[in-house]
């Protein structure tokens, strides 16, 4: 396979969602009880650790997660056969298929991976592991089977919370802040790849912040071994803390080839804390369609330097109509968090507080200033996302819609500079940028004055 070929199956398919062998394809957390100290001191390399003593010491944490679904009528059916009435063999067809005749259902099973953050029997997993399961089973590392309740999903990070309830108080594991996280730190994977429970994992973090197909994605990469059944299984520092989620790997064949995808703890915490309260995610929104700041974007809104993103329209009806942010802004941070990207802000903003000003720091018309801006619940998604909606995927014509176009900036209105435009104002193929399809009577763009069809 090409290397396209193996990006395309990781947004095909979410990198192969590790768990099942195939049937299944934001508020701050408080610090849960543990049913074992781990050591306090920072580890940051095998030498400061025993990996042998520190497998140990969490194994009992890490369970394995079964499910059955029942897949329905198959639409098979098995008639009874047509055996003459007298024959010899008449009364034992009818004892063999007695009760089989009529539709046949199909139960599926699943394996996967989970952690106890709780003694009291709170159990975190991937929501892919359990998605459309009938029954969910755990078991723990003793072999105790108990069967388990689900309190909430979250699909748009992956993950899920299970409750069960066991006779004594169970092991269990605390999260690690993984903003403090180092590319090159050595961290460990338990899980239940292919069945086999307990299986310990070593290697290094490989990368931050990768993104495949969520809106929310901010994974951390790993070469340490993970394969099907590792989903929803813990990553551990060298502490004994968990940094991550295992969810996804990068492969051709479906086993590890040194590339795996962990949910950070920071974005896992505040959603794991949301389905325990509320059985679902509470996510805020502010309403603005954001643009990636070009050195031309940003010269034209007054900045110096191409940082942030800018305010490239504002939705009807949403938090930030006839609020401080305007058109043409530039955002450089929201609540102290730097915005690199245009999908830092929204992730930033789904883990913030809702209904409390926040402060957002921005440049307009060359001035730095910051303004409070108060994030709202978000009570449709869906209807957010299609206001929202940016796509990068060709339109029939050939063309590639911009994010965030049409929009209207100082009394301009931007569109995409197709190839019906070029040939329109006779615009050069080698030309990229947008067009400038209306101008308002007062309105003064910076920089220049520009007019239609530039």
């Amino acid at each position: 396979m090409t290397a396209v070929t193996h990006i395309y199956t990781v947004r095909r398919f979410l990198a192969r969602r590790i768990a099942g062998a195939g049937f299944l394809a934001a508020s701050a957390v408080a610090v849960l009880p543990l049913a074992a100290p781990v050591a306090p001191a920072r580890a940051q390399s095998l030498g400061d650790v025993s990996v042998a003593d520190m497998a140990e010491g969490l194994l009992d944490s890490v369970v394995n997660i079964s499910i059955s679904q029942d897949g329905g009528p198959s639409g098979e059916t098995r008639p009874l056969p047509d055996v003459p009435e007298g024959q010899p063999f008449e009364d034992l067809f009818e004892d063999f298929f007695e009760g089989e005749e009529g539709p046949r259902s199909r139960q599926f099973s699943s394996l996967g991976s989970g952690f106890i953050i709780d003694p009291a029997g709170i159990i975190v997993t991937n929501n892919h592991v359990i998605d459309n399961a009938d029954t969910i089973e755990v078991t723990l590392t003793d072999g105790t089977t108990l069967d388990a309740t689900l309190l909430g999903v979250d699909d748009k990070t992956d993950l899920a919370v299970l409750k069960v309830e066991p006779d004594a108080p169970l092991p269990a594991v605390r999260f690690g802040d993984s903003r403090q996280v180092r590319i090159g730190e050595w961290v460990l994977a338990i899980g239940n790849p292919f069945g086999l429970g307990g299986s310990v994992t070593l290697g290094i973090v490989s990368a931050r912040g990768r993104e495949l197909d969520g809106p929310y994605d901010n994974f951390i990469q790993t070469d340490a071994a993970i394969n099907k059944g590792n989903s929803g299984g813990p990553l551990f520092n060298m502490d004994g803390e968990v940094i991550g989620i295992n969810t996804a790997i990068l492969s051709p064949s479906g086993g590890s080839i040194g590339i795996g995808f962990s949910v950070p703890s920071e974005l896992a915490e505040n959603v794991i804390d949301q389905l325990i309260e509320f059985g679902q995610t509470r996510r805020g929104w502010i309403g603005i369609r954001v643009l990636e700041v070009s050195g031309a974007l940003a010269e034209s809104l007054g900045a110096d330097d191409p940082a942030g993103v800018a305010v490239g329209s504002i939705i009807e009806g949403g938090p930030s109509d006839g609020g401080p942010l305007q058109e043409g802004d530039i955002i450089l941070s929201f609540d102290g968090q730097a915005i690199d990207t245009p999908r830092d802000l929204p992730r930033f903003v789904a883990e913030g507080r809702i209904g409390e000003p926040v402060a957002v720091e921005i440049i307009r018309d060359g001035e730095r200033m910051t303004v409070q801006v108060t994030p709202e619940l978000l009570e449709d998604p869906e209807g957010a996302e299609q206001a929202l909606a940016a796509t990068d995927e060709p339109e029939a014509d050939g063309d590639v819609v911009t994010p965030g176009l049409p929009v209207t900036l100082y009394g301009m209105t931007l569109a995409e500079l197709d190839d019906n435009g070029r040939a329109l104002y006779q615009i050069d193929g080698g030309v990229e940028g947008v067009l400038i399809t209306e101008v308002e009577g007062e309105a003064r763009p910076p920089a220049r004055a520009l007019s239609p069809e530039w």
